[in-house]
């Protein structure tokens, strides 16, 4: 699949997009991140991962908002990231992070893989990472 083929099947779609729905999904990028890091220290690592990863997610949604695109396809938001950012090498390594951990993600949520300690705990500095890149890219502080 690629970024074409994903418009034409409505899996993205562009849209007027506020900065406020930008803002809240940074918000949400933010508050998985909290709960990924909680889960982390109860030893809830397959949680925190997962949490984790949701974080990336909503940092990537909410760059694909700024641009006035909205998703519907978790894949198709890395491919258009991947197309979008492809000059920029420190977005590319967190897109190109985020698409393993969409794998990963799906191993441990529908077929209970294991996730290690060390496995949370690099999603979560990689979640943190990019949306400090993200805020950079907003304009946030």
């Amino acid at each position: 699949m690629n970024v074409r083929e994903c418009f034409e099947k409505g899996l993205l779609v562009k849209a007027r997009v506020s900065k406020e729905t930008v803002k809240g999904t940074v918000n949400l990028a933010n508050h998985y991140l909290e709960r990924a890091s909680g889960n982390l220290k109860i030893e809830y690592f397959d949680v925190a991962f997962t949490l984790a990863y949701q974080a990336m997610l909503h940092t990537a949604r909410a760059l694909i908002f700024k641009e006035g695109v909205k998703e519907r396809s978790h894949v198709c938001v890395v491919l258009y990231l991947k197309e979008k950012y492809r000059e920029n090498p420190r977005v590319i390594k967190y897109i190109n992070i985020l698409d393993s951990y969409r794998i990963s993600r799906h191993e441990v949520v529908y077929r209970g893989g294991y996730v290690s300690k060390e496995e949370a705990s690099s999603a979560i500095r990689d979640a943190k990472d990019f949306l400090g890149i993200a805020n950079e890219i907003f304009g946030f502080e």
